[in-house]
């Protein structure tokens, strides 16, 4: 016999629900499973475009430095070199004053490829012309 505020110690109530309760949650793991795939799809695609982004302003810089260097020593040759070194569609301005050189560099980088989405990337850098060199 049992008292009223006691509870009894027997099968809970999903236990006693049996295999019916198992089958009509047999694809609830499914779906969760689905859920999270696509999230980690598109954490991936996001993480994907975010270091692509990160490359071409590094390109960007690295071009900008290269192409003041060699422009305030005067060398055409290595500007034209440093030019090969541009991103896929970057461009280039040469600024020149008395003593200085400036270029900057500009590039598109899609965020999402094959859309019109997209940032303008750009580095700027200055060299101090050099004795005989940026004429």
């Amino acid at each position: 016999m049992q008292s009223k505020g006691r509870r009894s110690s027997g099968p809970s109530t999903s236990a006693a629900a049996g295999p019916r309760a198992r089958r009509r949650d047999r694809g609830a793991v499914t779906v969760e499973a689905a859920f999270a795939s696509v999230g980690l799809v598109a954490l991936l695609a996001v993480l994907v475009s975010a270091i692509s982004v990160v490359l071409v302003q590094v390109q960007c810089v690295d071009a900008a430095g290269a192409i003041a260097r060699q422009a305030a020593r005067g060398d055409a040759s290595g500007v034209a070199e440093a030019q090969r070194h541009l991103p896929q569609g970057g461009h280039v301005v040469v600024r020149r004053t008395a003593t200085t050189v400036t270029v900057d560099v500009g590039a598109r980088v899609a965020i999402v490829p094959g859309t019109d989405v997209a940032l303008d990337l750009s580095a700027a850098s200055t060299a101090v012309l050099e004795p005989g060199g940026g004429s």
